[in-house]
């Protein structure tokens, strides 16, 4: 297999993730002082607070699955979590990416799965460019979180949904992230947790190879998504397979 590039997805892939109800709750509180900068005010308890973004931004992903379609912050605050709140467009311009960060770092307990780093490493040593593709909201939280763990030198491009426009499966953030990495399609890999996001998207952009890794949920699937080419348990099973790939003239 004549591979250049790797990309990862970074939620349930270089990380994992749990909903955090009571430090989501703690966070609401700040999300109130941000709101209250552009003169929003919400007349509820930080739990009934918390819940209605949630409500919002629950609706908001159904939106954004059908047409993989990502808005900015500020229309997502203002279109779907507050849109019974008389916000004017812009109002939210100054906050939006602090409340989509605080969203996006503060309701979730995220944790590098321990092998991550000795993965890249590896695969760093096999002459391989890596990269990231993620669905995300904040621009902040994928970078902060790989400098939190200690492996953002190892990633060039890092692709995020918020910045392109548009989300996985979409096979257009799947090409724009092999040119960005000076490749092309056919010479890339991605791994990720999600059949209907990331081995549906990486099928359909043409990239040679697209690994799932288990995440701790069940994905109901659709009859005709497409199978990843293979199914990993940890991310040290990667390096692995891709020499036995090699070996075998696999792609």
């Amino acid at each position: 297999m004549n591979l250049e590039a790797v990309f990862l997805d970074m939620g349930g892939t270089i990380d994992t993730h749990t909903y955090d109800r009571r430090a989501g709750v703690c966070a609401t509180a700040d999300i109130r002082l941000l709101l209250s900068r552009c003169g929003v005010t919400v007349r509820s308890d930080d739990q009934e607070l918390y819940d209605r973004i949630n409500e919002g931004l629950s609706a908001y992903r159904r939106w954004r699955e059908s047409s993989w379609i990502e808005l900015p912050p500020e229309k997502v605050w203002r279109e779907f979590v507050l849109k019974t709140c008389p916000i004017s467009p812009g109002q939210l311009s100054e906050v939006a990416e602090d409340l989509a960060y605080t969203v996006d770092t503060r309701y979730y307990r995220r944790r590098m799965r321990p092998e991550v780093p000795r993965v890249l490493e590896s695969l760093q040593g096999m002459g391989l460019k890596l990269g990231i593709i993620s669905n995300i909201l904040s621009r902040g939280q994928v970078p902060s979180d790989l400098r939190r763990y200690g492996i953002e030198k190892f990633f060039d491009p890092v692709v995020l949904s918020c910045e392109y426009g548009r989300r996985k499966p979409d096979p257009g953030i799947f090409l724009f992230a092999a040119r960005r990495a000076g490749t092309s399609a056919g010479r890339c890999a991605h791994v990720g947790d999600r059949i209907s996001r990331d081995i549906q998207g990486a099928k359909q952009a043409g990239f040679a190879l697209a690994v799932q890794i288990r995440h701790d949920f069940i994905e109901s699937t659709e009859p005709d998504e497409p199978r990843a080419d293979a199914v990993i348990d940890s991310l040290e099973e990667f390096p692995l397979l891709l020499k036995r790939a090699s070996r075998s003239g696999y792609g």
